[in-house]
C-alpha cells in the first residue's frame, strides 16, 4: 500500500505534526466524508531508537489522518513510524449493517494488520511519498 507522509516542526522546543494519506477502502473515497463511512483507518506510532512512544494515533469518534508528536531537546533526531490497519468502530457503513455482519467483521479481523515500521531522520526526512510493506496480509471484507 502506498502511503504519502508529511512531517511539520510546529514548535521550535521539537514539537511536530504529522499528516498522511492512506489509500484504504477506496471504495469510499468518492464521498466527502469518506473517513466516516469507511470500516477501516490507519493507525500509527511514532517511537523514538529507545522504543519511547512520542505520539500515537489509534482512532477517534472523528477520523483523521494526523497527529503529533513531541521529541525531547537533547534526544536524536531518529524516529520510527509504525503504521496498522484498526477498525474504525464508529463506521457509517458498519452502522448500517447487521448485528451478525458486525461481530463476523469484529471476529474476522481480531488480528492486527500492521506495516513494517518506517526509520525517518527529522533533520533530513520530512515529506516521505513511500509504498510501505505489510507485515501480514489478512484483509477480511
Amino acid at each position: 500500500m502506498k502511503i504519502d507522509v508529511e512531517i511539520y516542526l510546529e514548535f521550535a522546543d521539537g514539537g511536530y505534526a504529522i499528516s498522511w494519506d492512506d489509500k484504504l477502502c477506496p471504495e469510499f473515497k468518492s464521498d466527502w466524508n469518506y473517513l466516516q463511512k469507511r470500516p477501516y483507518e490507519l493507525y500509527c506510532h511514532i517511537f523514538n531508537k529507545e522504543n519511547d512512544t512520542l505520539g500515537y494515533y489509534r482512532g477517534l469518534s472523528s477520523p483523521r489522518q494526523f497527529t503529533y508528536f513531541q521529541i525531547p531537546k537533547k534526544t536524536d533526531s531518529i524516529i520510527d513510524l509504525e503504521f496498522s490497519i484498526g477498525i474504525n468502530h464508529f463506521s457509517e457503513f458498519l452502522y448500517e449493517q447487521s448485528g451478525g455482519y458486525i461481530e463476523k467483521f469484529n471476529e474476522n479481523f481480531k488480528d492486527p494488520i500492521k506495516f513494517k515500521p518506517i526509520r525517518i531522520d527529522l533533520k533530513s526526512n520530512r515529506v516521505i511519498n513511500k509504498e510501505i510493506e505489510l507485515i501480514n496480509t489478512k484483509i477480511h471484507k
